[in-house]
């Protein structure tokens, strides 16, 4: 087994892949198809592969490097907040930086009670927020495989009971007289000049729809965004959006102009300005 993984390693080396994430990635693709944790491997280097898993193995690693396929989907998971979860290519790859908006909300709606995700995708967004917090939880999408993986997650983490399901275009299927106390977005705001400068791993693979704006700034979504959520928030109540490199600016004067106040951004691990909050 030691022998097949640096063999591999070096694969993944040739094809541009830094050393420490594909010693990650392989790690991860060796424990979803022989069920070897790299404890195990640590402790006895000369574990064996049978020949069907090694095959299965060796397919999943030339999907990966030949396709550009991220690993999240070659084994149907993705990490956030601690929590697993199924993703697929119906449905963005949880990051990091989405993370920081979910620790913002929470931080912010001790006296919150409805929630509403828009764009929820894998719905790692609603269900993280329904598991740590008492909330009422909307989890609405454009897409429909979207929406069932969502559910397929919520029922895997046990709170499926706790979050409603709906698909919508913003607010378009959400009864008119619906108000929510927090509206969270992680939407749309590549703008399509970027696609070029994107990893092929996502341009090829991950949902455009979810990833891309229809605009050069790439704040399309933020302006129909905030125009609908004035009439949607409660009193007191506000909306938080995550964003790309250099929009916090753009969304937050998006917000000033759509009667928001209090306007605040909060930065990413690498200080980049990643969220926006406002208030009604």
């Amino acid at each position: 087994m030691k022998k097949i993984i640096e063999n591999t390693i070096k694969k993944f080396i040739n094809e541009n892949i830094e050393f420490n994430e594909a010693k990650i990635e392989i790690s991860q693709l060796v424990e979803h198809v022989f069920g070897f944790t790299k404890k195990d491997i640590m402790l006895n280097p000369s574990l064996k592969a049978s020949g069907d898993k090694l095959n299965q193995f060796n397919s999943l690693v030339k999907k990966r490097l030949k396709q550009k396929m991220p690993v999240q989907y070659l084994i149907n998971k993705a990490n956030f907040m601690g929590e697993w979860f199924y993703v697929d290519e119906n449905v963005l790859i949880p990051r990091p930086e989405t993370e920081i908006l979910v620790e913002t909300v929470l931080k912010y709606a001790d006296k919150a009670s409805k929630i509403i995700d828009i764009g929820s995708g894998s719905g790692c967004i609603a269900i993280m927020l329904a598991k740590n917090a008492d909330f009422i939880v909307t989890a609405s999408d454009i897409s429909e495989k979207a929406l069932e993986t969502a559910a397929f997650n919520a029922n895997k983490l046990g709170i499926k009971e706790r979050i409603k399901f709906i698909r919508s275009d913003l607010f378009k299927n959400i009864e008119e007289e619906e108000k929510f106390d927090v509206i969270v977005s992680n939407p749309p705001y590549i703008s399509p000049e970027e696609k070029e400068n994107l990893q092929p791993e996502v341009v090829l693979h991950e949902p455009h729809t979810a990833l891309f704006a229809e605009d050069k700034e790439g704040v399309s979504f933020y302006e129909k965004l905030a125009q609908q959520a004035v009439s949607r928030l409660n009193p007191g109540g506000f909306i938080a959006v995550e964003v790309g490199f250099s929009q916090a600016d753009k969304v937050k004067d998006i917000f000033m102009k759509n009667r928001f106040k209090d306007i605040s951004l909060i930065q990413d691990f690498s200080g980049i300005q990643r969220v926006v909050i406002a208030w009604i």
